[in-house]
């Protein structure tokens, strides 16, 4: 596996991944705030044998301070490394760049949206982010959000 910077180029693929995610990621303005952040923002794709099968999309909100946007690894390369992968790569370049705080947003356990939302925030406890507040404004789908110090 080898991850890189996320390229222009790589959008279609990143799209088709989305794709191929419904259960994650199956509301139309999700799949198009994603398609717009794969060609606007800064991020990293895992690639296996130079066909990309993960990607990440970052948002900057202070010099001290990063977000992971959107985070997605094909169905049947998930639970094989990747999105570790992704974000090992994603830590160590923005340590190198003064980033102290990693946050990310995914859906709350309070209206149980699923076991593919439990398995998501799994993944994000595993690397050492904790619940850091339940947003509002979401009242079908309620937003947890993590956090990590760098």
């Amino acid at each position: 596996m080898r991850v890189r910077q996320l390229t222009r180029a790589d959008a279609p693929t990143c799209d088709a991944i989305i794709a191929s995610l419904p259960d994650w990621f199956g509301l139309q303005d999700g799949i198009d705030a994603c398609a717009a952040a794969v060609r606007s923002q800064p991020g990293l794709v895992c690639a296996r044998e130079d066909h990309v099968i993960g990607f990440l999309t970052l948002i900057r909100h202070t010099p001290e301070a990063a977000q992971i946007s959107w985070l997605a690894i094909e169905a049947d390369e998930r639970g094989r490394g990747a999105g570790t992968a992704l974000i090992n790569r994603l830590e160590a370049d923005l340590t190198g760049d003064g980033v102290r705080l990693l946050l990310v947003e995914t859906l709350s356990d309070r209206e149980d949206p699923g076991p593919e939302y439990a398995a998501t925030r799994a993944f994000y406890l595993a690397r050492g982010f904790v619940p850091a507040a339940e947003l509002q404004g979401y009242p079908e789908n309620p937003i947890q959000l993590m956090a990590k110090a760098l």
